[in-house]
């Protein structure tokens, strides 16, 4: 049973290897095309959607969530999910479709040839992490430019934990959210460490759970309350990230990582 395993994990690797940089190019010199042509965010999409669900059917990835119908049609958020993994956006466009989702990326991401040009002239934002205050511009002007349906997601963590844990939250996500007046959407979600683990070539069959919490309200707060949303914001994902790791238990699925 375990070579199995071995040898299914090394076969799903190999075909990621060989087939799915080639259908992400494909799609994003689509997605550059069509964003040249000035076509609407809500259209270009459907490619996101369609090679991240290539991704996930290569990598044998399986679905659950739990809590999508909370998000309001037509609404934007600011999407705050936990971060466990490279693989997590992936998941969270396939699991949350009618979400036109973009993204606040580490600038490895947007210096991709090709790949990167289509994340920029699609609407996600370069951050560096070091430059704190060309960060803060970098993300005004994206929202500046944002077409009222989108919602941008911010890994408030920062980046991925090295030991699978949940950690604290930075201010960008709460500060843009008051600036430009759109509600959090709190994420949890488990079970893609498994899957792809940090600084690891290799892809693993596994499921995934996501659950999606009650949006939360930023009506009565100003610039001056943002860590109060952050803190609210941190509770609700802690919360929704023990349940999605509860139901992996649950199914008898190790989450790994730390509760």
């Amino acid at each position: 049973m375990r070579s199995s395993g071995r040898l299914d994990t090394f076969l799903r690797t190999a075909l990621a290897v060989t087939v799915l940089p080639i259908a992400i190019l494909l799609h994003s010199l689509a997605a550059i095309a069509l964003a040249l042509a000035g076509v609407p965010a809500a259209s270009v999409h459907p490619l996101y959607v369609s090679v991240c669900r290539l991704c996930l059917l290569v990598g044998g990835t399986e679905l659950q969530v739990r809590g999508a119908e909370r998000i309001e049609p037509g609404r934007a958020y600011v999407v705050v999910p936990n971060h466990e993994s490279g693989w997590d956006p992936l998941c969270l466009v396939v699991a949350l479709p009618r979400l036109v989702l973009r993204f606040v990326a580490k600038q490895q991401f947007m210096r991709l040839p090709i790949v990167g040009q289509a994340l920029r002239l699609t609407g996600n934002v370069k951050v560096l992490r070091t430059e704190t205050r060309g960060d803060v511009e970098r993300i005004h002007g994206a929202m500046a430019r944002r077409e009222p349906r989108v919602s941008i997601l911010f890994f408030a963590e920062g980046t991925r934990s090295r030991d699978g844990a949940l950690h604290p939250f930075k201010m960008g996500a709460f500060a843009t959210a008051l600036a430009y007046g759109l509600p959090i959407l709190p994420i949890g979600i488990a079970g893609t460490r498994h899957v792809w683990e940090r600084s690891v070539v290799r892809i693993r069959k596994g499921t995934v759970a996501i659950e999606v919490g009650e949006p939360i309200p930023i009506e009565g707060l100003g610039l001056d309350d943002r860590k109060l949303l952050r803190d609210r914001t941190f509770a609700a994902v802690a919360t929704l990230r023990a349940r999605a790791r509860q139901r992996l238990r649950d199914a008898g699925i190790d989450p790994g990582g730390i509760d």
